[in-house]
């Protein structure tokens, strides 16, 4: 008899939504069937979607060292609650920073001592732990992550081009891919020092420091890198059709190159961040209306491979205040990020089998948990979320599971609210609800069973 059945919902399959009956034993999905047998519990689910559990690529967590801001416990929640059951967590903004081992151990204590959901973990490439990345590879990290902007964090430096292009021989020789936060240092830092000695402090300076050309010769020049050295590349968080358009090219060439658009890119305008300020402060910026269509563009062409959050939280206090550079930047959406691209895809006609691989599958494949993770097919984890599409709802700062409850969306009109939520058979959030509970969030190493520590 199977643990759980699951019927009468439209499934995310790979020919597209599919009426079909999954099976749950054990923690897996064992079929999908047509129909299916006896089970101990039975979903009703007529008039639902179920999807893959999200794999969100991009979360910032922030513990050990800054739990205050975020922490596993609470980021773990917000997760649940929007429908993530597996997290792909970045080096910063820990302290330390994951780049070594021996601070690797210190992220895995402080995850599975608090996560609700399952992680894998980013390794870090900075100036200067060139010679730690073989020994953070073995030991599990499912990538690495480098600034080509130089950030205020002394835990985690940025890696000038001597760095990255040296590190991306080393991570070619490692078969590890690298991510790359892609934005022209000098341009910006000098820009920025140009509009603060005029007494600029206001939102738009930031975007006048930010300018499209910042991301786009940063993305270039990342790609000219990877090929040159082999290096498999991903490049987070694009706001630009172009810099999109620039890896398409590039992957069209033969270059091994993935790219990432966040849910903020895709559903906030420079005019929001006027409007909004600091609390839609991220970097790089929100930008204007008819990039955002161009991003949407994309989506549907097929040249987005994965769709993320970037959450990044901190306390309001590190919000407040009207000097915009001293604003931290960063925005609060993991647990919306589900509802959020529903909704706009939706509106756009981009088919919800798609939107689901490029939140689950393509992530999944992306950390090395294409294997386990993803997909509802037998064999994978029974990761699954039922979203109800016509239910409206307004977001409230009381519906966040984050530790500092701000978010820009707040006070937005949803349609699509993530109704159940299952991580490995076990259930999360029913009704809509998060279920009381501890952690039970397993590490995620890619090629080795789940939970597996370091050797």
């Amino acid at each position: 008899m199977l643990d759980l059945k699951i019927e009468g919902a439209r499934v995310a399959l790979p020919g597209g939504l599919q009426e079909a009956v999954v099976g749950v034993e054990g923690g897996q999905i064992v079929a999908v069937e047509a129909q299916l047998g006896a089970a101990k519990r039975t979903v009703d689910a007529r008039g639902l979607l179920l999807l893959p559990g999200v794999v969100d690529p991009h979360v910032h967590f922030s513990e050990p060292g800054r739990g205050h801001w975020e922490g596993w416990a609470h980021g773990s929640r917000a997760a649940a609650a929007g429908g993530v059951t597996t997290v792909v967590e970045m080096p910063l903004n820990a302290i330390p920073a994951t780049v070594d081992v021996d601070a690797l151990r210190l992220k895995v204590a402080a995850a599975s001592a608090g996560s609700r959901v399952d992680y894998a973990l980013w390794g870090g490439l900075m100036d200067d732990n060139r010679a730690e990345l073989p020994g953070l590879h073995a030991a599990g990290v499912c990538g690495f992550k480098a600034f080509m902007l130089e950030i205020d964090d002394g835990s985690f430096r940025h890696a000038p081009d001597h760095v990255l292009y040296s590190g991306m021989g080393t991570l070619a020789g490692l078969g590890a891919r690298l991510a790359v936060h892609a934005e022209n240092s000098a341009l910006i830092h000098g820009l920025s020092r140009d509009l603060r000695a005029r007494g600029r402090h206001d939102p738009a300076a930031w975007l006048e420091a930010h300018p499209p050309v910042s991301e786009l010769e940063a993305v270039q020049r990342a790609l000219l890198f990877a090929r040159d050295t082999g290096c498999a590349l991903h490049l987070v968080h694009l706001s630009l059709p172009e810099s999109l358009a620039a890896a398409a090219a590039a992957r069209a060439a033969g270059q091994d190159v993935t790219t990432e658009v966040c849910a903020h890119h895709l559903t906030l305008t420079d005019g929001d961040f006027l409007r909004l300020g600091a609390v839609a402060k991220c970097a790089p910026p929100l930008r204007d209306p008819g990039r955002v269509e161009g991003l949407w563009a994309a989506v549907q062409a097929g040249t987005v491979d994965c769709l993320a959050s970037d959450h990044s939280p901190a306390p309001m206090a590190d919000k407040a205040g009207d000097d915009i550079w001293r604003a931290w930047g960063g925005i609060n959406g993991l647990q919306l990020t589900l509802p959020l691209l529903l909704d706009e895809g939706t509106r756009r006609g981009v088919d919800v089998a798609r939107l689901s691989r490029l939140l689950s599958g393509n992530p999944a494949r992306l950390a090395g948990l294409g294997d386990r993770k993803g997909r509802v097919a037998p064999g994978f984890d029974a990761d699954l979320v039922l979203v109800r599409p016509d239910a409206p709802w307004t977001l409230r700062a009381d519906h966040l599971h984050s530790r500092h409850p701000w978010s820009p969306f707040l006070g937005r009109r949803f349609s699509h609210r993530v109704e159940t939520v299952w991580r490995r058979g076990e259930r999360l959030v029913e009704g809509g609800n998060l279920l009381p509970g501890v952690a039970g969030g397993l590490w995620q190493r890619p090629g080795q069973p789940a939970g597996t520590p370091i050797a």
